[in-house]
């Protein structure tokens, strides 16, 4: 079975997901922000990164090699 979970407050997602990990029953399949959740202040955090990767100023790594590093690591 597969089910949605909308967690209102952005301070508690840590939480959340340590007891989710907690249980070797449940697995995480996919889990995605929506835009409209972020808070002012890291939009322009983001807006001002992807400025600085436009200009040529720095450079990103792909999301996948990231992810597979944090992957089993509690949050």
């Amino acid at each position: 079975m597969k089910f949605t979970v909308n967690i209102k407050e952005q301070s508690k997602i840590a939480e959340f997901l340590h007891l989710v990990k907690e249980n070797d029953y449940i697995e995480i399949v996919d889990a995605k922000e929506s835009p409209e959740d972020l808070q002012a202040e890291h939009k322009d955090l983001l807006n001002k990164r992807l400025q600085r990767i436009i200009n040529g100023e720095t450079t990103f790594k792909d999301w996948d090699l990231i992810k597979t590093k944090y992957e089993n690591k509690v949050v």
